[in-house]
């Protein structure tokens, strides 16, 4: 059974497949994007919202995140800021002088890398963000870090790409890429074949799934992060917040003189069997608060579990006692795609031709605008933004699955 026909065919809708469908259908493409559940079902829909450059590594990465960082004003003057994107900055607090030691040193060198970062004190960082305990000793504050609510930011484009003529299709299963010799000419879906000149897979976590049969693997591991939202509560905070506890997970911050492995830690991490917190906290505009965000990879489980809220609302608890009795508004956990150097896969792929790859975003709202735009550019021949060379499909051979992996 035939379904129809399109220039470019994009499978998945989160921010990644929104970003390309409106770059694409802005160049005058006739794009149709495909979404197996509903837009922003994935990690897209489970996931902070942060656009966080505070830790981006200097060189590819911060590149990549400063591109689609820098894309957010453009789109939001051009479609409405439906989304609650604001660049009001991010902090990094501690509670420590020598936590506050290597903060110090993670300023100067992201000073040195062009972020517009400073350090301040206690007092300072309250002002800033009048949430943090009197306990906290310093912070960074990066003026640069933005947020965003990643689930309308997909819908908001995925709009905009439907008013210059996308097909959007919720609810649409892909099944596979149709292969003609060594050329990729549309997929077949729930709903029937459609055809087309170029298939762009954006499916994130769920990528290798339909690249495998064609003998494409992709390295790509799912990373759950879980969160706790309370109810919503009057405006508190309304800057990225982010903790010690996530810092020893940041190659950047291991790196630093004073760093050692008893920094950044606490007690009641000891027990932990299978997660690791990144500490951050954000409010949105209906009041509520996330905290989160405990990590582990249990494959392709996108629940939330009791060793993760758990230790999640132990550590708010203990850092912030005034919300300790803060009505507990709910859970969630998504996937995000893991690769072996944290960068996505974005480009053409040998012996597959029509087939764009676009997947492996473990910070999506950061790189996900920049890379509908490189897509964009790629299928129409434009020059690309950036140098794609370091996002080749080809680059890992594999992933070392059990290896212990820094950002």
């Amino acid at each position: 059974m035939t379904s129809g026909s399109a220039d470019v065919v994009i499978v998945g809708g989160g921010i990644v497949g929104a970003s390309c469908a409106y770059f694409l259908t802005q160049a005058g493409l006739r794009v149709a994007l495909l979404e197996r559940e509903h837009l922003a079902w994935g990690a897209s829909g489970r996931n902070a919202g942060f656009v966080w450059l505070s830790l981006r590594p200097s060189g590819v990465q911060l590149s990549l995140a400063r591109a689609g960082a820098a894309l957010y004003p453009k789109i939001a003057e051009a479609i409405g800021n439906t989304f609650e994107y604001r660049r009001n900055g991010g902090l990094i607090y501690c509670f420590t002088e020598a936590e506050l030691k290597v903060l110090h040193e993670l300023v100067e060198r992201r000073r040195h890398d062009g972020l517009d970062m400073e350090i301040v004190d206690g007092k300072a960082a309250r002002e800033l963000a009048p949430i943090l305990p009197d306990t906290v000793s310093g912070a960074t504050y990066c003026r640069e870090d933005a947020q965003i609510l990643t689930s309308k930011f997909v819908v908001a484009l995925a709009s905009a790409a439907r008013g210059r003529g996308a097909d959007i299709r919720e609810g649409t299963v892909v099944t596979a890429l149709v292969c003609e010799g060594s050329r990729i000419t549309g997929v077949e879906s729930a709903a029937g074949r459609i055809s087309a000149g170029t298939v762009v897979l954006a499916t994130g976590s769920w990528a290798p799934e339909l690249t495998a049969p064609m003998g494409l693997k992709l390295p790509i591991q799912p990373m759950r992060l879980q969160a706790v939202v309370t109810k919503p509560l009057p405006p508190l905070f309304d800057r990225l917040l982010y903790g010690p506890l996530a810092l020893k997970q940041y190659a950047i911050v291991r790196e630093l003189p004073s760093f050692h492995e008893g920094l950044f830690r606490s007690p009641s991490e000891a027990a932990l069997r299978n997660v690791a917190l990144l500490e951050c906290m954000c409010q949105r505009r209906d009041g509520t608060v996330m905290l989160g965000l405990p990590m582990d990879y249990p494959g392709y489980v996108q629940s939330a579990t009791v060793e993760g809220v758990g230790i999640t609302t132990k550590i708010f608890a203990e850092h912030f006692p005034k919300l300790a009795d803060v009505e507990f508004g709910g859970t969630w956990a998504g996937l995000l795609p893991s690769t072996p150097d944290s960068l996505p896969y974005i480009g053409s792929v040998t012996g597959l031709e029509g087939l764009v790859v676009a997947a492996g975003h473990v910070f999506g709202n950061a790189a996900g605008p920049i890379t509908g735009k490189l897509v964009s550019e790629i299928v129409t021949g434009v020059p690309a933004s950036l140098d794609l060379a370091p996002f080749r499909v080809e680059r890992h051979a594999g992933p070392g699955e059990d290896d212990e992996h820094f950002w």
